[in-house]
């Protein structure tokens, strides 16, 4: 079979059929909780926030973001204390698309269960778009092109790692020059892709490393994690610190995230090295739940996994006066699935986006169908999906509300 006939087959087969209709009487509506974009989404979580703030411990708040290009970008957090003993966090936007999903959750989390936990005793932490400019401009990244979630480093180490896989493929993961078409340009990235498998040995852990760890050597590259801690660390130690600090029972931080995994899967990631006792708590509570679509993940073990650097969930721990006792998670909601196709299609939508970041596009037409991608990638529109969202949404906090 020639190149051409092979290269169509590995294209046709991203069309997968359509998954069957799903009774969506039985969950949230979806339209009620999705926000529009980022402008919304922040005017909703102050409206919904200060609601919310019910006595002197309460507070809605936030941290405008230092920018070169928008004076208007802000972190919004809001804490709804009633001097409980036990501490529950809510993080969302720390990768800019992903963070309609992530506000969605907040918000439905804020109108449904907010005061239930309150009055168990549960003091509750808010973070909303952790990276407006990325949510705003549809990117990962932040305006320097820094994936934030690369870039916290407890003791600066991190910012020293030098990803080899990164720089051996170079060449397939950094096109140079503007983006004619989408599907020769995603051709180019299957053959690449393909040349590197071979090359490894019919091995693609050295694709998926260079790709995914992180790197710190290539300001341009994809998931560029910086040479130094980006203001939103200094957001992180200055603002929350202070209430991750006081003396908790438990703490559970949960960063939601979409993307990887398989669609409409709600993957909890554990961090590198999760305390034992929250760990166990955790596997009690949704270790059961993989029929209803969640799964406990661990990065170092399950296939299409990874464990990156500079990972917010392995720096909040240390802001913690109790690190035995905290938990931090990654809640990743997947959207394309794990399979070689569609790893493939997500690698090559990820690789085209930042050749548009660094050399815009052929035509205007190109470039709003490489973002169009992005935000499907990260923020489907399909209302199935985002039904699946809530849904699997709705049952984490409601064993939360009943047993954390």
């Amino acid at each position: 079979m020639g190149w051409r006939a092979i290269l169509l087959l590995v294209l046709l087969a991203s069309c997968a059929a359509p998954a069957p209709p799903e009774d969506m009487s039985k969950g949230p509506d979806p339209a009620a909780w999705f926000p529009a974009d980022y402008d919304a989404s922040r005017a909703r979580f102050r409206a919904d926030c200060a609601r919310y703030v019910t006595s002197a411990r309460d507070f809605c708040r936030d941290w405008k973001v230092p920018s070169a290009t928008d004076p208007d970008l802000t972190v919004d957090y809001g804490l709804f204390s009633g001097g409980g003993d036990r501490l529950l966090v809510l993080q969302s936007g720390i990768h800019g698309p992903e963070g309609e999903s992530g506000a969605a959750a907040q918000f439905y989390f804020m109108n449904r269960y907010l005061p239930a936990l309150r009055a168990k005793g549960v003091d509750v932490l808010i973070i909303h778009a952790m990276n407006p400019w990325g949510y705003k401009h549809v990117r990962r990244n932040d305006e320097t092109n820094t994936n934030l979630n690369r870039n916290f480093s407890v003791d600066g180490s991190d910012y020293q790692f030098d990803n080899d896989s990164y720089r051996r493929f170079r060449g397939v993961f950094e096109p140079q020059g503007p983006v004619d078409s989408v599907f020769w340009g995603s051709a180019r990235g299957t053959f690449g892709f393909l040349g590197g498998f071979v090359g490894g040995g019919f091995s693609g852990d050295a694709l998926n490393n260079g790709l995914n760890n992180g790197q710190y050597a290539f300001p341009e590259g994809i998931n560029y994690g910086g040479r130094a801690p980006r203001p939103q660390q200094g957001f992180l130690v200055e603002r929350i610190k202070p209430i991750l600090a006081r003396p908790y029972r438990k703490t559970w931080y949960l960063d939601f995230h979409t993307g990887l995994g398989a669609d409409g899967v709600l993957s909890v990631i554990l961090g590198k090295k999760p305390a034992p006792g929250p760990r166990q708590e955790l596997q009690r509570l949704f270790g059961s739940d993989q029929a209803q679509g969640i799964e406990i993940t661990d990065p170092t073990t399950s296939p299409g996994f990874f464990a990156d650097y500079g990972d917010v969930i392995d720096f909040v721990p240390s802001l913690s006066s109790r690190p035995d006792a905290f938990l931090a998670v990654t809640m990743e909601y997947g959207t394309m699935g794990l399979d070689p196709v569609n790893e493939l299609r997500s690698a090559n939508r990820m690789i085209l986006d930042s050749e548009k970041y660094n050399f815009h596009c052929a035509s205007q037409a190109v470039c709003d169908e490489v973002d169009a991608n992005t935000r499907e990638m990260f923020n489907p529109s399909d209302v199935v999906w985002r039904h699946k969202v809530l849904r699997e949404a709705d049952l984490v906090f409601r064993t939360l509300q009943d047993q954390f």
